[in-house]
């Protein structure tokens, strides 16, 4: 039988020696194919029987070409760059990793609240350019656990991040509109409405997932409701967060500062308003990173294709599939169960 092949559309991330040997064990031929766009991704995956995929865009025309296909692997938790609806149509079952990267996206965004609450980058800039006063960075630094801190989706990664802020003593308050009050209140925050989060929060972390119901969450009428002087952090995704309003927020003195891993734009164009603004703390989408969690993320991503592509369901579906993932194949051709021992985690 001639061995399946999955197509691996970016050369950001290389798979490491476990992935590629979780492949061969499967029989599973690996192939690279760099996509950046739409185009890309149809001449691709017209020879894949999986897809593992980072940030190019799996939409439905896409989806329309993949007539081998049988799974895309999501190298990540985000799910906004595939059209889950058209994959399921096409029977493809879609997997992501919803756990790899918990502790890093939440250390993270502590580590940016800190920096924040600190000032540590002004005060960085001032010692560098000659000056050595603690008041270098201004006086409106306070005490963290007499502040409030709001969080913006709390599933996992917002749920940890309350967990490691409220260990420093700040009144913490979630807003998630999936989850029940007493849900919210058993993960150890207060549960409240939006409006009240921004209204009430000195400091305001966005942990939600980027859908069409989401896009620009945090808008205009939004920033206006937060607190003057109060502070804002994504780690999420850049289009949560009407990114004009909030350099306008900014601009016009209504917030104190932002830290931001993630923009509507990425990497920001030349003459981004954001980089000139002085109360910006940017990091490069880095919240994810660390050598562990590549690791988890590409080996759960890999055995997750494996499993689709000999017949079986995946552990992390992410779209529902008629017949279910071990029926029997719509397409593609399924590895023989005796050649297909994944390595276990």
């Amino acid at each position: 039988m001639t061995a399946p092949v999955l197509v691996k559309t970016d050369d950001v991330v290389e798979l490491g020696k476990r992935q590629l040997a979780t492949l061969a064990e499967a029989g599973v031929e690996l192939r690279v194919r760099v996509c950046h766009d739409e185009a890309d991704l149809c001449a691709a995956g017209a020879e894949a029987d999986a897809l593992l995929v980072l940030s190019a865009p799996v939409t439905a025309r896409v989806i329309a070409k993949l007539d081998r296909c049988r799974v895309i692997g999501r190298l990540g938790v985000g799910l906004d760059m595939v059209d889950l609806d058209a994959a399921s149509a096409a029977g493809i079952q879609v997997t992501n990793v919803p756990a790899a990267t918990v502790d890093e996206v939440s250390d993270h965004a502590l580590a940016l609240l800190l920096a924040l609450s600190r000032r540590l980058l002004p005060l960085d800039a001032s010692v560098r350019a000659g000056s050595w006063h603690y008041l270098a960075a201004g006086t409106e630094v306070r005490r963290l656990r007499e502040q409030v801190v709001g969080v913006v989706g709390f599933g996992r990664i917002g749920a940890a991040f309350a967990r490691k802020v409220g260990a420093l003593g700040p009144v913490v308050l979630a807003f998630d509109p999936h989850l029940a009050p007493e849900q919210i209140a058993a993960r150890g925050a207060e549960p409240v409405s939006l409006e009240e989060l921004l209204r009430r929060s000195d400091f305001v972390s966005i942990h939600a997932p980027l859908t069409a119901e989401t896009h620009h969450l945090i808008g205009a009428t939004e920033l206006a409701w937060m607190r003057p002087g109060a502070q804002l952090i994504n780690v999420a995704r850049g289009g949560l967060v009407d990114q004009p309003a909030l350099v306008a927020a900014l601009a016009a003195g209504k917030l104190g500062g932002a830290a931001l891993d993630v923009l509507e734009e990425e990497p920001p164009a030349d003459g981004e308003p954001l980089l000139a603004l002085d109360d910006v703390l940017l990091t490069p989408h880095a919240a994810h990173y660390s050598l562990e969690a590549i690791d988890e993320l590409l080996q759960t991503a890999v055995e997750d294709v494996v499993r689709v592509l000999r017949g079986e369901p995946p552990r992390h579906p992410a779209n529902e599939v008629g017949g279910g993932a071990s029926g029997p194949a719509p397409a593609g051709r399924p590895i023989p169960a005796d050649a297909a021992r994944s390595g276990g985690r």
